[in-house]
This record gives structure tokens, C-alpha cells and sequence, in this order.
């Protein structure tokens, strides 16, 4: 599997190197009851998807992204991390244009999952 990068910054505020080489698709979300799960297509050098998760509500839970390719590939981020109410957490898998991907987040300690609309890139 490919490696991601940027992992822990917001998607939307990524380096000045790779905003001006970068377009980002429109951001589509979902409410998951506890908060909202986001993905957005990004274009340019390195091409990939950022994913981010608002957490509104509820305890502090461990969890993982993961990324699904409508093209039957899957990635996954570089370890779990912690997130509590009021935090936002992101990533940005550098895959390359994979066609439609949706964010994938595991919630580690309950073993729910949930899942972003599709996006694509630009």
C-alpha cells in the first residue's frame, strides 16, 4: 500500500507548498450521531483525499481512518488516534487519483464504523 502523508493537520489548512500546487473537490459529509465525517478530493502534486473528523459529542474514543476505493483498494492511515469532544483530527492519503473513495472511520473501542459520501478528485 501506498504511504499517506500530512496526518494530524487539518486538510484545508495543508502547507502552503501543497495548497499552491493542490485543488481541492468539494467536501461532502455525514452526521454520525456524535459528529461529522468528512472527505474531499485533492488534485495537483501529490494527488489524494482528505479526511477529517469533527467530534461534537459524546467520550473521548480511540479510532482509525481508513480509505475506500470504488476500485476495490482500501489504505489506511499511520496508527489510531484519540480524539475528544470539541477536536477535529485529519488526513490526507497522497494515493494518487484512485476514482471515488469515501472516508472510513473505525471506532476502535466500540467497533463501529462509519462511513463519508464518496468523493473524487478535481
Amino acid at each position: 500500500m501506498l504511504a499517506a502523508v500530512c496526518a494530524a493537520v487539518p486538510f484545508t489548512g495543508l502547507s502552503s507548498a501543497h495548497a499552491a500546487s493542490s485543488g481541492f473537490g468539494p467536501t461532502q459529509c455525514t452526521n454520525i450521531g456524535n459528529g461529522q465525517l468528512c472527505a474531499a478530493g485533492i488534485s495537483g502534486s501529490p494527488a489524494g483525499y482528505g479526511v477529517s473528523y469533527k467530534k461534537t459529542k459524546g467520550s473521548t474514543v480511540t479510532a482509525r481512518f481508513y480509505l475506500d476505493c470504488r476500485n476495490g483498494k482500501s489504505y489506511s492511515d499511520n496508527g489510531s488516534f484519540t480524539i475528544s469532544q470539541g477536536q477535529t483530527k485529519s488526513f490526507v492519503f497522497s494515493v494518487g487519483n484512485q476514482g471515488a473513495c469515501r472516508a472510513k472511520l473505525y471506532d476502535i473501542g466500540n467497533a463501529d464504523v462509519y462511513y463519508s459520501p464518496y468523493v473524487s478528485i478535481p
